[in-house]
């Protein structure tokens, strides 16, 4: 019993860790308009008035998934055509998909009054943006738990709902933290992700979700282990290095992956562990992360709680 506390304990730990180093949100009372109003600031540096703004659009999925959360989603105009390809919702079932780079003609001609974006946007588009007389709201990098609750707290802030994005950012943590943490420090098994892009294999580990996911679904990390980071191009002898018990992929990729060259020596391809994912699932660094990392403990473990 002891030491089931002490694994939910140290699961805890590492879960919010990201939280800790990055849970703070700039806020600051600024004059605004004839009275006083809060700034936020975003990933640049750039203070942006919070208030309550009625025609909004977001190109970051991040911004998507809080937004309809937290407003009134009759404020919310268009959404990445991401969203609009990967998720069922009828909430927007009436938005606008946009996509990052080629619509920006559109995101102006819709005059909204704020535009979410991520930091991978081209700066010429933000300037165009910017040159139109818009607010733009720089999210930066979407590192998984390093930002994602600070992402949730700057999106709710800046709109006037801070309360409703503390709360989402809390429920958030808490149910990664409680998907395995039932299971001893003892009993977590050993794997990573990758996935095969054209001819290379990448994976995903420490400082992205998939990290994240990975560990709050009950895995230890195999990458994270021996010094890997972010989004590495891995050899075939890397991987046969590292050799994981557990590999965890996209769907469809499964025989092709310990196909590659000498990969049908490594222990997840001889003991038939390798478990894909939905890939909209894995690939979410949003709120779907939680179903993400329910998946991931269900295919390794094959129950949850």
């Amino acid at each position: 019993m002891a030491e089931h506390r002490l694994n939910v304990l140290l699961l805890l730990v590492a879960v919010t860790i990201g939280f800790a180093s990055t849970s703070a949100v700039s806020i600051r009372a600024t004059p605004y308009g004839t009275g006083s109003a809060k700034t936020v600031t975003d990933s640049t540096g750039t203070e942006i008035a919070a208030r309550d703004y009625v025609r909004i659009v977001s190109t970051s999925t991040i911004a998507d998934q809080v937004l309809v959360e937290i407003i009134d989603p009759s404020r919310l105009l268009a959404v990445s055509g991401h969203t609009l390809r990967t998720r069922r919702s009828p909430v927007y079932a009436d938005k606008i998909g946009v996509e990052r780079a080629r619509d920006i003609e559109t995101i102006i001609e819709l005059r909204p009054d704020i535009v979410f974006i991520n930091s991978f946007v081209d700066r010429r588009h933000v300037e165009r943006f910017k040159d139109a007389g818009l607010n733009v709201f720089d999210l930066g990098e979407m590192r998984g738990l390093r930002t994602l609750p600070t992402n949730i707290r700057q999106v709710a802030s800046v709109v006037g709902a801070p309360e409703r994005g503390e709360a989402i950012a809390r429920r958030l943590l808490d149910e990664l933290q409680s998907v395995a943490s039932d299971i001893p420090a003892r009993d977590r098994r050993r794997g990573l992700y990758v996935g095969i892009h054209g001819d290379r294999l990448y994976g995903g580990t420490r400082g992205t979700s998939f990290h994240d996911v990975l560990t709050a679904g009950g895995l230890i990390d195999v990458a994270a282990e021996a010094g890997f980071q972010n989004w590495p191009a891995y050899t075939n002898e890397q991987l046969l290095g590292l050799d994981p018990p557990w590999l965890i992929t996209n769907p469809g990729t499964e025989e092709a992956l310990c196909q590659h060259p000498g990969l049908e020596a490594m222990s997840a391809c001889r003991s038939g562990r390798v478990r894909s994912i939905e890939t909209a699932l894995l690939t979410d660094p949003g709120l779907g992360m939680v179903d993400a990392a329910r998946a991931v403990r269900e295919a390794v473990y094959g129950t949850v709680r």
